[in-house]
């Protein structure tokens, strides 16, 4: 019998590593929130709300705990403010904003958990002691002021990330390829296969590049 071709070995592996680091999210993620309801109840805030933010960060598509997280802060965050307890309810929603930020990547996962936190931070903010210079300034307008500064977004643009990665994709793909196939048996150069392997390290690079200055 014929072994399967290299492309199905190398899918096969590929497949194998994200199974396992799926499964390896979903596990912790789990774990995580478990252990961060669990402290929770014991009182134990600042630990609990650690580990909820640990399993919203764990982000995998279709993974029930991470939004099980989610819940949890947010509704953690609305009884710490019914009961005036601000300092919980801004340590929560901070780690549902922080979470939110953290699995971005080409789109925002939980876009709308990041506006509502962003606007409960805004207004519990607005509502603490005012330094001396904004204490003649409204609570509203402090609010809008505390908003605008959570709304800046200086993380790199989605776009520039992906082309890195195809930058990144077509370099070492490149480069990986010609390793092994830019050569016959007798160690002679294959022209056309070094060409277009060439051209693709080159894109990529250029790629890379202009990812790196604009992102």
């Amino acid at each position: 019998m014929r072994p399967p071709p290299a492309t199905a070995r190398y899918a096969a592996a590929v497949v194998l590593v994200l199974g396992v680091a799926s499964a390896r999210v979903i596990v912790e993620s789990r774990a995580a929130l478990t252990e961060g309801r669990s402290q929770l109840q014991g009182g134990a805030v600042e630990p609990g709300v650690r580990a909820l933010r640990r399993a919203a960060h764990l982000y995998l598509p279709g993974n029930p705990a991470n939004a099980d997280a989610y819940e949890t802060l947010e509704r953690f965050a609305r009884e710490q403010e019914s009961i005036g307890h601000q300092d919980h309810a801004l340590l929560a929603w901070r780690a549902v904003r922080s979470s939110a930020l953290a699995t971005r990547w080409i789109v925002v996962p939980h876009r709308e958990r990041l506006d509502r936190a962003n606007r409960r931070i805004a207004r519990l903010m607005a509502l603490l002691p005012p330094p001396l210079e904004e204490r003649d300034t409204s609570v509203g307008r402090r609010e809008e002021m505390h908003y605008a500064l959570l709304q800046e977004d200086r993380a790199p643009e989605p776009a520039w990330v992906l082309v890195l990665g195809v930058g990144l994709a077509l370099w070492l793909g490149g480069a990986f390829y010609a390793a092994r196939h830019g050569w016959d048996d007798d160690d002679r150069p294959r022209g056309s296969t070094l060409a277009a392997t060439g051209a693709a390290v080159t894109v990529g690079l250029i790629l890379c590049g202009l990812a790196l200055l604009r992102a």
